[in-house]
């Protein structure tokens, strides 16, 4: 057999063994390729979340530091305008004394009693001797009924001219202004009447009477409602006084 023959059939089973081998060689460098990089890829991921952390932490704590500079500053200004927005608190009007509140009541109560008695007094000798000799309408009441009626509505014109006194708002001064001349005009009409023997007289004041009562009711309602109530027995009053006062007149003529 030729020598060089013989040495190639001897040199090719190692070929194969050489080829595994370098095949063995290039995948494991492959694979701790592969390895380094995933490694280095996920430190790299690593390395950007804690960047990302510490710039939100940073930021976090600048804030933080901000606001608790701000607080100071803010402050001062958050109470003022809580002041600012606070209402205001509206202090209740004083309410008056007890002694001025007895005193408003009583003395115009006294007051109407006082003039009630005094035309009473002056006109005792009309109702006695010239009164009785009058034709009146079939309603008229008896005499004894007179002061009893006109007794309370005094008191309630008292009591209604303390309310508006009492009162802490409204046109006191010119609903009591009103009152005053209204009772003027009321003791006025005994005069007329009665001491002056003439229904003509009587019937202008009267008239002249309805119209003032009725303003003064009016502008006490402004003032306190209960105030006008109280004087609508009055008024009611007064003008079954004008039904009669205007019958007499034209029965037994204007008098005087």
């Amino acid at each position: 057999m030729n020598p060089e023959k013989q040495q190639a059939t001897e040199q090719q089973p190692d070929e194969p063994v050489r080829a595994a081998a370098w095949l063995l060689t290039g995948i494991s460098i492959a694979t701790a390729s592969i390895y380094l990089l995933h490694r280095k890829h996920k430190a790299a991921q690593a390395r950007r979340r804690a960047a990302q952390t510490l710039r939100e932490r940073s930021l976090t704590e600048r804030l933080t530091q901000t606001g608790i500079e701000l607080v100071p500053l803010l402050l001062p200004l958050l109470f003022e305008h809580r002041h600012e927005r606070k209402p205001a608190v509206v202090s209740a009007p004083p309410k008056p004394r007890t002694a001025y509140r007895i005193g408003a009541y009583a003395l115009p109560i006294l007051l109407c009693l006082a003039l009630g008695a005094l035309a009473g007094w002056l006109q005792h000798r009309a109702m006695v001797e010239w009164y009785p000799t009058l034709l009146k309408p079939a309603g008229t009441p008896p005499n004894l009924l007179f002061p009893i009626a006109w007794g309370i509505i005094y008191v309630l014109m008292g009591i209604s001219a303390g309310r508006i006194l009492t009162a802490t708002e409204g046109p006191q001064r010119e609903v009591l202004t009103i009152w005053g001349i209204q009772l003027g005009v009321n003791f006025l009409w005994s005069i007329l009447f009665f001491v002056c023997r003439s229904p003509l007289l009587g019937m202008i004041d009267i008239v002249v009477l309805d119209a003032l009562v009725i303003l003064c009711i009016a502008r006490s309602y402004r003032v306190r409602h209960d105030a006008a109530w109280l004087l609508l027995p009055y008024l009611l009053w007064i003008l079954y006084a004008t039904y009669l006062n205007g019958w007499i007149l034209a029965m037994n003529g204007p008098g005087i």
